[in-house]
């Protein structure tokens, strides 16, 4: 009997404690594995918006470096009042007002027009996609070649239609800002087109099926069906694109550089200039911060229409 419940109890195994794991959380894990991306946006991100805001609340002028000191809103006011700094809001509202709708229009047409070609899609899309991939100031390069009045091909080609005087493209201060306007549409429009193509294409055809059987139009499918669920695509194209335009320098740089007579000139050039011809670094700071504060109005009007048609981000 003794030697049954000693066996027995030696048979039995003694509750043995878990061992201690150190394990992280899945926040903890998560904050860990973005945090090398979050130190380089702190360093070439954060920290130059919080110096370009100090600065912008200060004078500096780069000949005169020991001159530097503290000016409070002075800067902001001075460039409010400055006419140059007018000039060149009105010709920024006016370049994106003109080249968005125009890239929205064409772009959203090409893109109907693909969708409903079945063979070749690939080979068009392709072709379209080829402005996209030049560098901005090559673009800007050829196409200020392109306007020359002697050697341009544009001018060549009115020149053997007949035209005997044809536009000073680049030189005509009535021309010249929309003259870069029709580059920009050329070159950012096929970003439209991609855009609005993957829309299309992910509305399922059985709606306009539907629609056939109910005696609906083409132009009726596309104001019912098209739209409405293309809208979320409109906007978001929208929010990029304007943006985008809004701060456009480099191809005003390359072909105009603000001319002729200043009637070319944007917000993002009368920045460089204040800072690298006039060495007012305060003025320009505070250029930056004005479009950042125009820019962040436009975008926040946007994010609500985004979020009223549906939370389309």
């Amino acid at each position: 009997m003794n030697r049954t419940n000693g066996s027995t109890a030696h048979a039995s195994p003694s509750p043995t404690r878990p061992r201690a794991s150190w394990r992280l959380s899945n926040a903890v894990f998560g904050f860990l594995i973005v945090l090398p991306a979050l130190l380089v946006l702190a360093v070439f991100f954060v920290y130059p918006m919080l110096y370009s805001s100090y600065m912008s609340f200060h004078f500096f002028d780069l000949a005169k470096p020991k001159q530097f000191r503290f000016v409070g809103l002075e800067n902001y006011v001075q460039i409010l009042q400055n006419e140059e700094f007018h000039r060149a809001l009105l010709n920024t509202f006016l370049y994106a007002g003109l080249a968005v709708p125009l890239e929205f229009v064409l772009g959203l047409s090409l893109a109907l027009a693909l969708a409903n070609i079945q063979v070749g899609r690939s080979v068009f899309r392709t072709l379209l996609v080829i402005p996209m991939m030049l560098a901005p100031v090559a673009m800007g390069l050829m196409w200020k070649f392109m306007y020359n009045n002697e050697f341009g091909i544009i001018n060549f080609a009115l020149k053997s239609l007949g035209v005997k005087n044809p536009p000073l493209w680049l030189a005509d201060p009535n021309l010249a800002l929309y003259s870069v306007i029709a580059v920009d549409v050329w070159a950012t429009t096929p970003l439209i087109v991609l855009l609005m193509l993957a829309g299309l294409l992910s509305i399922p055809h059985e709606f306009y099926e539907a629609a056939t059987i109910d005696g609906a139009g083409v132009l009726s499918s596309f104001r019912h069906i098209t739209l409405p669920l293309l809208q979320p695509v409109l906007l978001v194209a929208l929010l990029i694109r304007g943006m985008d335009a809004f701060r456009v320098f480099d191809v005003i740089f390359v072909m105009t550089k603000g001319g002729p007579a200043m009637r070319s000139d944007v917000l993002s050039f009368f920045a460089y200039r204040q800072a690298f011809t006039h060495r007012q670094i305060g003025d320009a700071t505070a250029t930056a911060w004005l479009m950042t504060l125009i820019l962040l109005a436009g975008g926040f009007l946007l994010i609500r229409t985004l979020r009223r048609q549906g939370g389309a981000l």
